[in-house]
This record gives structure tokens, sequence and C-alpha cells, in this order.
């Protein structure tokens, strides 16, 4: 069973490039705050490249059903 997720193509031209330029500043332990995470895309992205980091995502409910 697949859910329906919400998907922005936005997110996946720009996660790497972001995710470069976030790796420059961020220390091994460090946490950070994503508020409006929308789809979470670069949330799942950058947990994955960064795994010593702590990446929390937030949004507004109704943007969570997904």
């Amino acid at each position: 069973m697949t859910a329906n997720k919400p998907f922005s193509q936005a997110c996946e031209r720009n996660k790497a490039a972001i995710c470069e330029y976030l790796s420059q500043w961020l220390q091994p332990g460090d946490r950070v705050l994503e508020i409006g995470s929308g789809t979470g895309q670069h949330g799942v992205f950058f947990t994955a490249q960064l795994d010593n980091i702590i990446w929390l995502c937030s949004d507004q409910p109704h943007h969570l059903a997904g």
C-alpha cells in the first residue's frame, strides 16, 4: 500500500545545493528546527546526508496529513 504523499519538484531540484551549503556551517551534534517544513522532503534528505545533525521538522497541523 502506498501513501499519497505531497511532493515538490522545487525541493528535489534544490535539496543537494542547500545541503552542501548547510554542511559548511553545521557541526556534529547541532540541532536544526525547520519552520514550515511543507512536504518534509528537505528534512528527509538532510537527515540522511547529515547523519550527525538532529533535524526537527515542523509545520501547521493542516499540512501534516501527508
